[in-house]
């Protein structure tokens, strides 16, 4: 407690204990002095006499003192509810203006006061995330230094007999009987689509109808449960807490399945208020999802700690627990952050409170908060990466990991059993790359701390070019970091390059391990993340296809070689073999956690000759061509004019040829034929990989006129040719651009139908 000031009349408050029948262990005590606001007036422990004194500040106006004993609590959990939380016991003392002199107060100790204060301490940790789609891909990020807010929440049973009884009588008809109509009375329910899964470490939102669900947050409510799930050999539990789209189907249409709710929880249903009240705290894992739906309201909760989250979004604190309370923690979290102009807002508090409660929180057990707050500010991912000392990563290309070209893995690498020269550089061994690629590197910091490392380059060229014809990433790269000027939030960017750095051109600077001020922000996780670019559509620009579909011009698709290079604050290229540089790559597709990494040297991808990684990628800028031919019955095709056919018997062929190819086989091509404004195709025909040319194509798919007609005896019919181009920049799928697709229409129609004759 800060010291009075000088100029403020304060008056002792003596405060004596007796020890009575409390007996055995005593844990430390502190009296406190609140005002009648709650403010914090003083604190003094409770010396081995049992007795303290405090100093009352007395103002014009007086107060109300409230006066608490209970056990000693750090500063930062110094609060009048928390010390009340934690069982301490309080005295009120009137404070008057003229007062000269207190009376002394007495606080007599019993075991059954005491101990509830020994307590007991939980560990709450997790991580804070923010789940954004950034070029197509779904990142999750971590959320730093952000406040984040754990409530208490009032446990079920404690609840569950304070309802009234027409709310009881709620739970009643949901158990034993049909779903209660719209129209039940207050308080209101969401429509069941709104009751969503929540998984740690997945979309809030989102329904996982088949993997395992944590009971925290709620899942959907016990009863919607199916044979299907059941057949699967899951417990009735386990069953409770998945959720079935058949079952609510079934559901809707007053059939709902019963699975999962014990057959004396419905019996209690027709018992007494007291024998149901049981029945229910009996199967409360079971009905939660229930209760929170059905009561969102009836929740309270109670703020126990507050904690910052760190750059990699992680957040642990310890809060206090009785050892009286023998009920697990049931814990809501809230977060916030600061903004422009000194103001706070919060990114993180779902509703209602009921459902998104992490009911029986096992102390110690890591949780998950996903945010999707466009507000949110977030930092680089922390991933962990295992590397010798001194290292050099080349982590992906866009958002995709090297360790997925082939080639640049143990297993396809140059050499290897399983290496194909025709799939080197394909990811995956089947895709090419296409587009302005990306490349992301890691760098160890001690590379700029200890060995003078200051820069780098990225260069490419094809394979086959001279060693004087590489090309420089000439495109601006920067990070950016947040930090406060002021009262205000602030994002600034880094600008990494390119620079010449004493005649040696096109460097870029390897980002320091902290920025200037504040921490790393990822305002654009692409643009945020990249190292370089390579612009490989005007470097292998695309060949085009005649009117038939036959490969037309050059094909400049083929293998690109992508050399990072090392410079020191002179701008001097380094050896790297002699300062001990380690050159890495993953060693295994998988960036979401710890980046477990390889030699590059043993997968031949380091030119000691010239102090450089190299990776290599099969660029493919090529486009694909779609296009749909008259349909024919019987050989003779359809009409020009109005696209109609004439049939004269059911069992005639109607053939449907079309061409869908990519030159270079990169592409999947489908084709479909539907009647009107069906959906069934009639006609479907798949080529995975596409034809490179109009003579690669199968043959023409074809129906009877029997099977295309069905209960009609004239009718019209789409044709649809798609070809996907199975190419990507390593953030998302390339198509705009690359894909193609045509549509055709033609009539079926008897031969005696004079209607349909082309108007002359």
């Amino acid at each position: 407690m800060t010291s009075p000031n000088k100029d403020e009349r304060r008056v002792p408050l003596d405060i004596t204990t007796t020890r009575g029948d409390a007996g055995g262990e005593m844990p430390a005590i502190a009296a406190y002095a609140f005002s009648s606001g709650g403010a914090l007036l003083d604190v003094q422990p409770i010396d081995e006499n049992g007795t303290a004194r405090l100093a009352l500040p007395v103002t014009s106006e007086g107060d109300a003192v409230r006066v608490v004993l209970g056990p000693q609590m750090d500063k930062e959990e110094l609060t009048l509810s928390e010390v009340l939380r934690r069982g301490g016991i309080d005295a009120h003392v009137a404070l008057r203006p003229n007062i000269e002199k207190l009376a002394p107060v007495r606080f007599d100790l019993t075991s059954d006061l005491i101990r509830p204060w020994l307590g007991r301490r939980c560990v709450v940790k997790g991580t804070l995330l923010k789940r954004t789609v950034s070029g197509g891909i779904t990142v999750d990020l971590p959320v730093c230094n952000a406040t984040v807010d754990i409530w208490e929440v009032d446990p079920w049973p404690r609840i569950v007999v304070q309802l009234p009884d027409l709310e009881l009588d709620r739970l009643r008809e949901v158990i034993d009987g049909p779903w209660p109509p719209i129209a039940w009375p207050i308080p209101p329910r969401p429509p069941i689509d709104d009751f969503r899964v929540h998984n740690p470490g997945v979309d809030p939102g989102v329904i996982d109808p088949i993997g395992p669900v944590a009971l925290n947050p709620q899942p959907l409510p016990p009863r919607f449960v199916t044979q299907t799930v059941a057949a699967q050999g899951l417990s009735a539990r386990s069953m409770a807490m998945r959720s079935d789209t058949a079952s609510i189907a079934d559901h809707r249409t007053g059939a709902p399945e019963r699975l999962g709710l014990p057959a004396d929880l419905q019996i209690a249903t027709r018992a007494g208020r007291a024998s149901f009240e049981r029945a229910v705290i009996a199967n409360i894992d079971l009905l939660r999802p229930i209760l929170c739906w059905l009561y969102p309201r009836r929740v309270t909760k109670t703020k126990i700690a507050t904690v910052t989250t760190d750059e990699c979004g992680r957040f642990r604190t310890v809060i206090w627990r009785s050892i009286f309370n023998t009920d697990v923690p049931d814990l809501y979290f809230t977060a916030r952050q600061r903004f422009f102009f000194g103001f706070w807002i919060t990114i993180y508090e779902p509703t209602p409170i009921a459902c998104n409660t992490w009911w029986n929180y096992q102390c110690g057990t890591e949780i998950t908060l996903v945010t999707t707050n466009p507000f949110a500010h977030t930092c680089p991912p922390c991933r962990p990466i295992e590397a010798p000392a001194n290292w050099v990563l080349f982590m992906a290309i866009g958002n995709t990991s090297v360790a997925g070209i082939h080639g640049a893995n143990d297993t396809t690498k140059v050499g290897a059993p399983g290496f194909d020269a025709g799939k080197y550089g394909l990811l995956g061994g089947t895709r090419p790359f296409g587009g302005t690629l990306l490349p992301r590197l890691e760098f160890d910091n001690s590379l700029r701390s200890s060995l003078g490392v200051r820069y780098y380059r990225v260069s490419y060229k094809r394979p086959t070019d001279p060693d004087t014809a590489w090309n420089y990433s000439t495109a601006n790269v920067s990070r950016h970091y947040i930090h406060t000027a002021g009262t205000d939030v602030v994002i600034t960017p880094y600008p990494l390059g390119p620079n010449p750095v004493n005649g040696t051109p096109y460097l870029y600077e390897i980002p320091p391990a902290l920025p200037p001020d504040g921490q790393w922000s990822l305002p654009n996780v692409v643009a945020d993340t990249e190292n370089a670019e390579i612009p490989t559509v005007p470097f292998m620009p695309a060949a085009g296809y005649d009117t038939a579909g036959n490969p037309t011009g050059t094909d400049h698709s083929g293998r690109l070689q992508i050399r990072v290079e090392l410079f020191d604050v002179s701008g001097a290229m380094i050896d790297p073999e002699a300062l001990g540089i380690a050159w890495r790559v993953p060693g295994d597709t998988d960036l979401s956690g710890t980046i477990h990494t390889v030699d590059a040297s043993t997968l031949g991808m380091v030119d000691t000759a010239r102090n450089c990684l190299t990776v290599m990628v099969h660029v493919d800028n090529n486009p694909c061509f779609a296009s749909i031919a008259a349909p024919m019955v019987d050989g003779s095709a359809a009409s020009d004019n109005c696209g109609v056919m004439r049939y004269i018997a059911d069992g005639q062929t109607v053939v449907t040829p079309y061409i869908g190819v990519h030159r270079n086989g990169f592409a999947t091509t489908s084709f479909f034929v539907r009647r009107g404004e069906g959906s069934t195709n009639l006609i479907q025909q798949v080529q995975t990989p596409s034809a490179t040319s109009p003579a690669g194509m199968p043959a023409a798919p074809s129906a009877s006129v029997t099977d295309l007609l069905g209960p009609c005896n004239l009718a019209g019919f789409l044709e649809y040719a798609g070809v996907s181009f199975t190419g990507t920049d390593g953030w998302s799928d390339l198509h705009g651009g690359y894909d193609a697709s045509a549509l055709r229409a033609f009539v079926l129609a008897p031969q005696t139908d004079a209607t349909l004759t082309p108007m002359p």
